[in-house]
């Protein structure tokens, strides 16, 4: 029987070209974060499900994969079978969760506050679209146990910086803080246990526009008149901006965080990138609980988020029961690498060469030579194709850089002929 050979929908296969673009963006990340003083560590993308359960992930929680009980834990021979008969671990839907899980763990043993970096793989039933799939990379950076708006700054300028190494030449980040939110559903006369559900649907107004989510806010029966109190203060703060958040109940120290924030990292990034107060930044996930920021770029024909996170101060608390403030980021992967690949443009300096020879060629000099040129270059070694031609277009579209002939190097002269484009 012939088997398909399509990744599963939602996942796809990288091949070499895009993985040097991937990795390339991995190496610029990875060493932004070290440089800013933050430590890499890792995670299982196995957790179990209570603890996958209890972190106020909004929709996330409900788009998470969950694995079957295995050997004779699962008895399929039971009657009423409920889900914690036949599931008990899930793949992680996000990095932070297990974060925090990973920190009340081993806390003893870290630096407090402290700074960690993330680049793993998540994954969410969702429905795949362009830039999103239901496999991806998350490019985390976390600060626990700081609770000023210190670690705020430090994680915006941080994250200004690896996507500037990346190559981007404008990014705007939008920021907006849970509390203003929290402040402005409860002028708005709802109760303060419908916060988190609300958020939830107003974080879909790029999605579904506000009338949209007007309407699922009245199919979740809500009082027509408060949405439409909360929807026309939304609509007023968008117009006015932060100077008329008091109006709504909003404390006047959350204000001020907020116009600190936007002036110190404005007055340290680069030009054309800025940070800007935005309303309607919601950030769907239940467990923020101040400052919550999205990136953009107008680089590319790309109008969802980057990157975006924000300030979690429970999390941790409801785990271990040790309150430890915390407030991360997290710069999509896979976005960036589709968006550099379509705009086809070279962000890499590859040194790899293909090394050509026949058979009338010593395999004692191929090698010889090999490692010689391994000093300066990434050097594969290829038998003299049939089709010069289209062996060289394959090279290029797989980020050669060049190619050489072994007899050439023979004689002492090595001659590396750049590969280019028609």
């Amino acid at each position: 029987m012939k088997i398909n050979v399509n990744s599963v929908r939602g996942t796809k296969d990288y091949l070499p070209n895009e993985m040097e673009i991937r990795q390339h963006i991995i190496d610029i990340i990875l060493s932004t974060y070290k440089s800013n003083g933050f430590q890499h560590i890792k995670t299982p993308i196995l957790e179990s499900i209570d603890l996958l359960s209890g972190g106020d992930s909004g929709d996330n929680q409900k788009l998470m994969f969950k694995t079957l009980k295995r050997g004779e834990k699962l008895d399929l021979t039971k009657s009423n079978l409920c889900e914690k008969d036949l599931c008990e671990e899930g793949l992680r839907y996000d990095l932070t969760v297990p974060l925090a899980r990973f920190f009340s763990k081993n806390r003893e043993e870290l630096s407090f506050p402290f700074k960690s970096i993330q680049i793993d793989e998540s994954f969410r039933a969702e429905r795949p679209q362009r830039g999103r799939n239901r496999q991806f990379t998350q490019c985390d950076i976390d600060i626990l146990g700081d609770s000023t708006i210190t670690a705020e700054i430090e994680i915006l300028l941080t994250t200004m910086q690896a996507y500037k190494k990346i190559g981007f030449n404008s990014i705007t980040l939008k920021i907006n803080d849970r509390r203003i939110l929290n402040s402005i559903i409860l002028f708005s006369g709802f109760d303060n246990s419908n916060i988190i559900d609300i958020c939830i649907s107003l974080d879909k107004i790029d999605k579904i526009g506000i009338e949209g989510v007007k309407q699922e806010l009245i199919n979740k029966d809500y009082s027509i008149e408060n949405i439409d109190k909360l929807l026309n203060i939304i609509s007023q703060i968008q117009i006015n901006g932060i100077n008329c958040l008091s109006n709504y109940g909003v404390d006047n120290n959350v204000i001020d965080d907020l116009k600190m924030v936007l002036e110190i990292v404005n007055n340290n990034c680069y030009d054309n990138f800025s940070v800007i107060f935005d309303i309607s930044i919601i950030r769907g996930q239940g467990y923020y609980t101040g400052l919550v920021f999205e990136a953009y770029s107008n680089d590319f024909d790309y109008t969802s988020a980057l990157g975006g996170g924000g300030r979690y101060d429970n999390m941790i608390e409801k785990i271990s029961g040790t309150y430890v403030p915390a407030v991360g980021f997290s710069i999509g992967l896979d976005a960036i690498t589709m968006l550099m690949l379509e705009n086809k443009e070279n962000y890499l300096n590859t040194k790899t060469i293909a090394l050509f020879y026949d058979k009338t060629d010593s395999l004692s000099d191929l090698f010889k030579i090999k490692i010689n040129l391994i000093n300066e270059y990434n050097v594969s070694v290829f038998k003299y194709p049939k089709n010069m031609s289209a062996t060289l277009n394959k090279l290029l579209k797989n980020n050669f850089y060049g190619y050489a002939y072994l007899k050439d190097c023979l004689n002492g002269n090595i001659d590396i002929k750049k590969l280019k484009n028609k």
